[in-house]
């Protein structure tokens, strides 16, 4: 070989090694794959941290998923959590990010966001989501592992996924059943005539012990609709539950057939001796000083504003 060959070859070498020295990916190690064993049916609770809110707790009961926050609950639209569940089985890595700085890749205490998933019949796992960037024209974000001890580049963005709080589940109804799987009803309170009905199939109408003519089941089904169809109700946070007992104004039992347990609805009158002594440093919601109270026994620890007096009277007086 001649000595100009040898030198070109030489020179070839050099610039090679110093644009692979000089490479973007010379920090990164290419991974393509999944990186949590998720199996979504055996996944029964998630607690997720955003930073500068209170911890948010999802637990999966036998009619759905259930939010959990400050005391409060609300139920989750069944997409939303199809949708996290999703995000977490087909978490799908572009490349391991090697750093010593994690900080600058969204994983201080003050940026990541913190999951932790609880399953059936399987260990916990847990994952902290830092910043969202753009990997070859694609939407990504920085996952850590702390089972996996690293740091990932994962597809798709993240953050919006899991930063929720409880209001963001407050567009689907306070109170959610079937209508149609009703069987058996009762109404009584104060200053309220007593009604007991059981739904009776074979004549398609609703029946009375102490009535002798029957209701249309059309009658029961629009009555039914409209407490299953109540919506965005505020926090009654200025209601003192130590006083449920004397500011009761009304009770509804739901027996339905597909469960066990009756839905219970009970109104309370909101007045000054069932207010708080201390009123609560948050600020207050629109319709906090509305004159009933709501307190569903799908939700056991949280209770609801409820300012339409005409609707109040139509569920507490269906016919």
């Amino acid at each position: 070989m001649k000595n100009k060959h040898l030198v070109l070859l030489f020179l070839l070498t050099l610039l090679v090694g110093l644009a692979v020295r000089q490479a973007p990916w010379k920090n990164a190690t290419f991974f393509h794959t999944k990186l949590l064993p998720v199996d979504t049916v055996e996944v029964r609770r998630m607690d997720i941290s955003v930073p500068g809110q209170s911890g948010l707790v999802l637990v999966r009961n036998d009619a759905g998923w259930l939010a959990e926050q400050q005391d409060r609950s609300a139920k989750v639209p069944p997409k939303v959590a199809q949708m996290m569940l999703a995000v977490l089985a087909d978490l799908r890595s572009v490349r391991i990010a090697k750093t010593d700085q994690p900080d600058t890749l969204g994983f201080s205490r003050s940026t990541a966001i913190e999951i932790i998933i609880y399953y059936a019949h399987a260990p916990t796992e847990q994952l902290s989501i830092g910043w969202e960037t753009i990997e070859n024209s694609q939407p990504s974000t920085f996952v850590r592992l702390p089972r996996h001890k690293g740091i990932y580049l994962v597809e798709n963005q993240l953050r919006a996924v899991f930063s929720k709080t409880l209001m963001d589940f407050r567009n689907a109804a306070v109170v959610k059943f079937e209508a149609e799987a009703v069987q058996h009803f009762s109404v009584f309170g104060q200053n309220i005539d007593s009604l007991s009905f059981q739904k009776n199939d074979s004549i398609g109408n609703w029946q009375s012990a102490a009535l002798v003519q029957a209701v249309p089941n059309e009658s029961v089904q629009q009555w039914l609709k409209k407490i299953s169809g109540l919506k965005k109700l505020p926090f009654a946070d200025l209601f003192d539950e130590s006083h449920a007992n004397k500011t009761i104004f009304a009770q509804i039992n739901l027996t339905l057939s597909n469960q066990t347990e009756p839905l219970i609805l009970k109104i309370y009158r909101l007045g000054i001796t069932s207010l708080p002594e201390e009123l609560p440093d948050k600020p207050l919601e629109k319709n906090q000083f509305a004159p009933y109270v709501l307190y569903f026994s799908q939700y056991p620890t949280t209770y609801y504003a409820l300012s339409d007096t005409t609707l109040l009277r139509q569920i507490c007086q269906p016919f």
